[in-house]
């Protein structure tokens, strides 16, 4: 596997990836399971516009695993050098690989970025409906600072 930076021909990849990934665990989702769908776009097309906001706001931060020329999983970063903190707002793994430590490569391959540039630590959230993530980032150092709950009303 090889972990390399953002393309612009992955982006299709990577919202589909996006979607299917989190299927059952976005707020979005959640909030239109709760409301209804909100505009004229479902939950599917607000998640899938992250990608393009993430490419955005930090381009050279955008990391994708993939091997022999398939892209297996990606992972998104931003950066406040003033603050000195990265954070990882995006983290997908195509189900063909998941359970193969692709998330965990990816997680330390962003660890070692925010480094590079200088963060002094970095943040990573997840939904408590996400039992994956809820493993996976303490198993990578991460430590729970706090816990948030989402509202959301109907306009």
């Amino acid at each position: 596997m090889n972990i390399r930076l953002y393309h612009s021909s992955d982006l299709d990849e990577l919202k589909r990836m996006t979607v299917e990934g989190f299927e059952g665990i976005a707020i979005d989702q959640n909030v239109e399971r709760e409301l209804g769908i909100m505009g004229e776009r479902d939950w599917r097309w607000r998640k899938a516009r992250h990608v393009d906001e993430d490419i955005a706001a930090n381009p050279d931060g955008v990391f994708v695993a993939e091997e022999e020329g398939k892209v297996l999983g990606y992972i998104s970063t931003r950066i406040d050098g003033e603050a000195r903190k990265g954070r990882i707002p995006n983290l997908a793994v195509d189900k063909i690989a998941q359970g193969r430590g692709v998330g965990r490569q990816l997680i330390e391959h962003a660890l070692d970025y925010f480094r590079h540039e200088g963060m002094a630590f970095a943040m990573i959230e997840t939904m408590v409906n996400n039992p994956v993530g809820q493993h996976l980032y303490p198993s990578c150092g991460f430590v729970e600072a706090g816990r948030q709950i989402h509202y959301a009303v109907k306009l």
